[in-house]
């Protein structure tokens, strides 16, 4: 019964309260062991990232690989400068717009590649840097998360690096990971170089390379990385930092001006927006493929048509170097591809973006608005599957806005705390209507027989609503009982009618009937009702007049068997009557607000009790019309007419011939 206005009900209130104490131990969960969901959002982002559509590796770069082929062709890594130098006036002859490196040419050379002329070496490749250009080196660095390592003052071996270095702009450079150390190239070669950018990457909790520093705080100024600096010298541009973005911005050029703005963290990271897997996407060729190409001049003016105007990166891709490691993409490559998607993304505007916390919660908060409302609104059988459906298009909006913005939300936290809410709303929600079909299946079982309450229940009939039904009504009561309890104990009186009532009970059960009602030691019971899937009203009324007839009999047999045993102890014997007619009734839930009672209505019912009134002590009165309908099951007596109270003209019965009164 709905309770008052403004006021939940008691069942709903306390659903939400076990949803709420769900996602309330959740949340506790995710704050005390944030690195297990990481761990877990981290693999679904790798699904997720998978799943969406990859952005095209843009044609202005080309890898320029160590490979395999290439270590063997030279002899091993490291090799000599001089190679490097041969390579380098290889694509400086085809016209290559810039150069980065991968490969931190760190000192003088040395060792026996060098075939102790490593000044020589370092010549060489000194020239062929200046020759091109256009070369940017990479800068090998430590990087911390502790503010206190900044440096303000720079160090002598620090000076190459500053004519590479961006201003901080308002940004605060404590907030970004830092360059606690550097691996700087040999100084002769970064004077020749048009820029420095360094190559840190930086694995999550479970070792996987995903994102990348933009830029790391170095002596209160911005150090860029390799593939940042690539690009701002291949368009010519430059580049302004301010909190959680860089500003890009390039004049008209042969490749036109325009500008960018780069999402990053606090911390300057960014997720690497792969295009494809190591050997997909992106132009590959090899230090020993350029090399046997300067020697044709076919290939060779071939390489120079493709390689004009692009940036390639030289990187080692060799297998067994500690530059293979795992991506979302792939359990190991080489991690130049990192320098190179990032330069792609830079270039094609493909950024991914980390959704800030409040992003994630609003996004949850919702769904767990909308799954309080349908609680509130639906019952719980049509709550479930729109409930789960909600709860599954969690992911799927994340999945969505990742695939149409590049906003990247917290998948795990999202769709773990609606599914909890959920299963927590569900499961008070099954419970209560387990508590409810049990009450149920207890009042049915108090009416019907155990088969018929069944049958109720699995087919979900209404019974309470009010109908109208042709069907058999039996009264039965104890002749003279009135009598006999004044001369009883109150206690033997409750014990005699609840052996009594359990036997009748019992028979009328057997014969798939339903108690209505006990009056005193009168009981009233009915037949067909609810009808049989399928029968027709005056099958279901034949059928019924047959299963009442038939638990008549069986109760007088059953009082018999009650009487003997009684007998036996001492106790009294009675006799009661039973009438029985069938006819059109009114069934459901009769009364006011404050009582009411499953029930049957009509003036069949008040002939049925009547008949009982007239029935002899030990017998059983039918109606006409169920003897008519029972003619061919029991043995009856002559049709007879009595005067009914209540009805003006005279009632034609019927008596059955039980089988005692045939001995």
């Amino acid at each position: 019964m709905p309770g008052p206005k403004g006021i939940l009900p008691s069942g709903k209130a306390r659903g939400l309260g076990v949803g709420c104490a769900v996602l309330a131990l959740f949340c506790a969960l995710l704050w005390g062991f944030p690195g297990a969901f990481n761990r877990l959002e981290l693999s679904l982002s790798d699904l997720r990232f998978r799943m969406a559509a990859r952005p095209p590796a843009h044609q202005d770069i080309v890898f320029v690989d160590i490979d395999d082929d290439s270590v063997r062709r030279f002899g091993k890594w490291p090799l000599a400068r001089s190679v490097h130098a041969k390579v380098l006036d290889i694509l400086t002859d085809c016209g290559v717009s810039l150069v980065a490196y991968d490969i931190v040419f760190h000192g003088p050379s040395s060792g026996p590649l060098s075939g102790g002329n490593g000044p020589a070496e370092d010549a060489a490749l000194e020239a062929a840097i200046a020759r091109n250009g256009h070369v940017v080196l990479p800068v090998g660095v430590g990087l911390v998360s502790e503010p206190e390592v900044v440096r303000l003052t720079p160090e002598a071996d620090d000076m190459p690096l500053l004519p590479s270095l961006l201003p901080p702009g308002p940004m605060r450079v404590t907030d970004l990971l830092q360059a606690e150390r550097t691996f700087l190239p040999l100084a002769r070669l970064s004077r020749q170089a048009i820029g420095l950018g360094h190559v840190a990457a930086t694995p999550d909790d479970d070792g996987v390379f995903r994102r990348m520093p933009l830029y790391v705080g170095y002596h209160g100024q911005l150090l860029p990385s390799l593939a940042l600096t690539a690009v701002l010298r291949h368009l010519g541009a430059t580049a302004a930092a301010r909190p959680g973005t860089l500003d890009i911005t390039w004049p008209d050029g042969p490749t036109g001006g325009g500008s960018i703005s780069v999402p990053t963290d606090p911390q300057g990271l960014l997720p690497v927006n792969l295009a494809a897997p190591w050997g997909n996407g992106f132009w590959h060729l090899s230090y020993a493929e350029l090399l046997e190409a300067s020697a044709d001049p076919a290939r060779l003016a071939f390489l120079r048509q493709g390689l004009k105007g692009k940036i390639a990166l030289v990187g080692l891709a060799a297998s067994g170097t500690t530059d293979i490691k795992a991506t979302p993409l792939s359990a190991a490559e080489p991690l130049a591809t990192l320098h190179a998607n990032l330069m792609s993304m830079l270039l094609n505007k493909s950024f991914l973006r980390i959704a800030p916390a409040w992003q994630s919660a609003a996004l949850t908060v919702g769904f767990l608005a909308l799954l309080t409302l349908l609680f509130l609104r639906l019952p719980i059988r049509t709550f479930l599957p729109v409930s789960l459906g909600v709860a599954a298009l969690c992911p799927a909006a994340v999945l969505g806005i990742y695939a149409a913005s590049g906003l990247a939300l917290n998948l795990t936290a999202s769709t773990l705390a609606c599914a909890v809410f959920v299963l927590g709303l569900l499961a008070d929600g099954l419970a209560r209507t387990a508590r409810d079909s049990a009450r149920q299946k207890r009042m049915l079982e108090a009416y019907f027989s155990p088969s018929i309450a069944r049958q109720i229940l699995d087919s979900g009939t209404d019974i309470m609503e009010g109908r109208g039904v042709d069907l058999s009504i039996l009264f039965s009561d104890i002749a003279g009982f009135t009598n006999l309890s004044d001369h009883m104990e109150p206690a033997e009186v409750q014990r005699f009618l609840g052996e009594y009532l359990e036997e009748m009970t019992a028979c009328v059960f057997r014969h798939n009937g339903a108690v209505d009602k006990f009056m005193g030691d009168g009981i009233m019971a009915f037949f067909g009702y609810p009808e049989a899937p399928g029968v027709d009203s005056v099958e279901n009324a034949r059928r019924s007049a047959v299963a009442a007839v038939s638990a008549a009999v069986d109760m007088q047999a059953a009082l018999k068997r009650l009487n003997a045993r009684w007998r036996s102890q001492g106790r009294n014997e009675i006799r009661i009557r039973i009438g029985v007619n069938t006819g059109h009734c009114v069934v459901g839930d009769m009364g006011s607000k404050t009582r009411r009672e499953f029930t049957l209505l009509g003036r069949n019912v008040n002939l049925a009790q009547r008949l009982e009134s007239n029935a002899p002590k030990g017998g059983v009165l039918l109606s006409a019309r169920t003897a008519a309908l029972v003619q061919d099951h029991f043995n009856l007596n002559e049709h007879a007419q009595i005067k009914a109270k209540g009805f003006d003209q005279e009632v034609e019965v019927c008596s059955v011939r039980l089988p005692e009164t045939e001995e």
